[in-house]
């Protein structure tokens, strides 16, 4: 994935752009739901995190982490796994 290669070379401006247009794009097309369009969100919060953007960050990993209860439960991994990375960023904004 390009954004993710982006953001691994430290371009966190031209990946943050490629994530939240695929994210607009998943959403539209997939809906808020889909594994892809959280995933996403996801990736989308850790970029925020890696360019300091902590605020950004938090909101959008609250927001998945929301979502992943609701779709698979409280103690599937991946939102066991989203849990962690919303206190990271909550960490590091400490």
């Amino acid at each position: 994935d390009r954004a993710l290669a982006d953001q691994d070379a430290g371009k966190l401006e031209k990946a943050i752009d490629l994530f939240e247009q695929t994210l607009d794009d998943f959403e539209r097309i997939l809906g808020p739901d889909h594994p892809h369009t959280l995933i996403t969100r996801n990736n989308l919060a850790r970029a925020y995190q890696d360019a300091g953007r902590l605020e950004q960050a938090i909101g959008l990993f609250e927001q998945t982490l929301a979502d992943r209860e609701r779709v698979l439960g409280p103690d599937h991994p991946w939102t066991t796994l989203f849990r962690d990375n919303l206190a990271r960023a909550r960490e590091a904004r400490n």
